[in-house]
């Protein structure tokens, strides 16, 4: 028997051409997501939230962070980042197998000089080199059954939305802003 991934993709519908409208539609939805995966009785629940509100990347306290980075952006592309990566628990540094020793070695000690405290793991895509080590790191996340009340790790910058102007708290009662929830049932 084959194991499978389910794969959903929701995107918030535009309302203005700033991103941050992106980030105040993950955080919103963030609870919704969570109660939906449950339903659908999921083994993990995966956000993409990279390249929200200037790169900032909404994380939520207690919540296992991963950052995906590759090494051809540039060995300086860690300190331009900001709090995706230095926030992050776990870097995963990618394409490896396409520049050097050396170069590989010297982007990891940027993205350690960023963060500190994040595990790095080098994943090569071509031969799934490391994807077993990152799984085993996943599969030890805690588990939750909600996200009323849990606070965001850091204040969002854009000044759009409720997140960005200060609020670190999620739940419904904490939403303002141009943003609309996701319908996850399918209902109009």
């Amino acid at each position: 028997m084959r194991n499978t991934i389910q794969l959903t993709i929701f995107r918030s519908r535009p309302v203005s051409p700033e991103d941050s409208v992106l980030t105040t539609f993950f955080v919103s939805n963030i609870e919704e997501a969570l109660r939906w995966a449950k339903e659908k009785k999921f083994d993990f629940l995966i956000t993409e939230s990279a390249g929200l509100c200037n790169r900032c990347s909404p994380h939520i306290k207690d919540v296992l962070a991963i950052c995906v980075i590759d090494n051809l952006s540039g060995v300086n592309t860690p300190k331009k980042i900001g709090p995706m990566l230095k926030l992050a628990d776990i870097v995963v540094i990618t394409k490896g197998d396409i520049v050097s020793q050396a170069e590989r070695e010297v982007f990891a000690y940027r993205v350690r000089q960023v963060n500190p405290r994040g595990m790095i793991v080098q994943i090569n895509g071509v031969t799934g080199q490391g994807s077993f080590y990152l799984a085993k790191l996943v599969e030890k996340a805690s588990t939750l059954e909600t996200l009323q009340g849990a606070t965001l790790r850091f204040t969002m910058p854009g000044a759009l939305c409720s997140y960005c102007l200060g609020e670190r708290k999620i739940g419904d009662d904490k939403q303002i802003g141009v943003s609309k929830l996701v319908n996850f049932r399918g209902e109009e």
